[in-house]
């Protein structure tokens, strides 16, 4: 977990991670260089490694649930109806039973936040970059979230989190203050 004050360059530390703020310097995630933002690399270790839960959702929200979802099973190769179950399975994970036809716009703040949550489950990168991703949540949904967020970590993701949630500094694996 990633926390400090306002201004400190938390989400722009995740940005960096996630190749997609330009940054001076070096950047390396698992051995590798990271890629200049703007570079056909660049798309290609953020397709491949990276699930973002953005701190302002990321959804587009005149668009539907099911919109919103494919784009994290854009560039799988699963058949249309292995990735509308995926959808569904991933909505129901956190907590949600709703059609995926869905208009994001009508769902609360915490119910789009797990949406974004959802579409970040379905991609396959190893890499998950959560800014503040209970931030909007009740503390049931809280616990649920970072239920799920536990056991991705026990099948081998990373999750690099930035929270002002002082719950998560006891019990996050690591904690770094800026």
């Amino acid at each position: 977990m990633i926390y400090g004050k306002n201004g400190s360059g938390k989400s722009t530390l995740l940005k960096i991670l996630g190749a997609i703020e330009n940054y001076q310097g070096n950047v390396y995630f698992n051995g590798q260089m990271l890629p200049k933002v703007g570079c056909h690399k660049a798309t290609l270790y953020r397709r491949k490694n990276v699930s973002f839960i953005f701190q302002d959702y990321g959804l587009i929200k005149e668009a539907t649930i099911k919109a919103n979802l494919e784009l994290g099973v854009a560039y799988s190769k699963l058949k249309h109806r292995e990735k509308i179950n995926k959808m569904q399975a991933a909505l129901a994970e956190v907590g949600l039973n709703y059609s995926l036809k869905t208009k994001v716009a009508v769902l609360s703040g915490g119910e789009q936040q797990r949406v974004a949550i959802a579409r970040a489950l379905l991609k396959p990168g190893e890499l998950i970059l959560a800014d503040d991703p209970t931030g909007s949540l009740d503390l049931e949904n809280r616990s649920l979230v970072f239920s799920l967020l536990q056991k991705l970590k026990e099948k081998g993701k990373t999750i690099i989190m930035v929270s002002h949630d002082p719950y998560f500094e006891q019990v996050c694996d690591h904690i770094v203050k800026l």
